[in-house]
């Protein structure tokens, strides 16, 4: 009988250890909460809200957010030319408000890489046909791979890169 209670005690124990529940990874990704209008995500009130906003994952929404690379104007002199060319771009995502808020982050790191690759560009490039689709797909991957580096997202949160104004003069 006491070998019965002993083995009924450790089998208990065990059932409870098991049932437990499961261990929270404190590194596990934070998907963002749903926009607030009262919120003023540029002024956390709290470190809670800080890291909150600035680490969440976006939500994929479907939702249109532009980020408008316009003031001022991307300007670069064209590859073996005298020539310059200056874009307005607005970045396109469609994630949720804190993409919007990582793509203004990264606003920097962006103009940089979209301007790199228009030191590229060559006055002959400009002729071809499709060139400025071309030049737009360039500028997509490019972001999603700054955006990738940075934030560490396994996931594209650039949809699409659109030029709205074009000159070379």
């Amino acid at each position: 009988m006491i070998r019965l209670k002993g083995l009924l005690l450790v089998l208990l124990v065990f059932l409870v250890g098991a049932c437990g529940g499961e261990e929270v990874d404190p590194n596990a990704p934070i998907m963002c909460p749903d926009f607030d209008t009262a919120a003023k995500y540029n002024k956390p009130t709290s470190v809670e809200e800080r890291t909150l906003w600035n680490g969440c994952v976006p939500q994929n929404l479907g939702e249109s957010q532009y980020h408008a690379i316009e003031k001022p104007a991307l300007m670069v002199k064209m590859k073996n030319s005298r020539k310059m060319m200056q874009l307005k771009i607005s970045v396109l995502t469609k994630h949720d408000f804190f993409a919007k808020l990582r793509l203004q982050t990264h606003d920097q790191a962006l103009r940089s890489i979209f301007t790199e690759r228009m030191l590229e560009v060559s006055e002959e490039d400009t002729s071809t046909p499709n060139f400025r689709q071309t030049l737009r797909t360039d500028f997509k991957a490019k972001a999603n791979e700054l955006i990738r580096n940075y934030e560490g997202y396994d996931f594209d949160l650039v949809a699409d890169v659109l030029i709205t104004s074009y000159v070379v003069e």
